[in-house]
């Protein structure tokens, strides 16, 4: 059994640009997936520790704003946190620092190239 990797988005995999080739490459690299499009379900499947890495599409409305950040920070604190965003933001970057999670990826993102990126996250937990 491979990694098992929380993909947290709203979108369908068809209708998010890099999501459907992320949990392509993803699969191809020997990792086991999971597409939640409701980040409260998502969210809290990862702090139950049934997940080795969460990605999170930090534009999805159903996170709910700062509730949302708050449940980010707390598995961040317990698993690694991946984030995607479709802005730049100095001060959400800084937030995730501050709370602990190990990269901020502006979108749009290549899915293979991201899945690199995870791989390496994964070596190093």
């Amino acid at each position: 059994m491979g990694p098992r990797i929380v993909v947290i988005t709203d979108a369908e995999s068809g209708d998010f640009g890099g999501i459907g080739p992320l949990l392509g490459a993803l699969s191809d690299a020997g990792a086991e997936p999971e597409l939640f499009t409701d980040s409260d379900a998502g969210l809290t499947m990862a702090a139950g520790g049934l997940a080795d890495l969460v990605v999170v599409d930090l534009d999805s409305p159903s996170l709910g704003g700062i509730d949302g950040m708050m449940k980010i920070g707390r598995v961040a604190a317990r698993i690694p946190v991946l984030l995607l965003a479709g802005e730049n933001s100095r001060a959400r970057r800084m937030w995730a620092v501050e709370v602990g999670v190990v990269g901020y990826v502006t979108k749009p993102v290549d899915g293979k190239t991201l899945a690199r990126f995870i791989e390496k996250v994964l070596k190093g937990f």
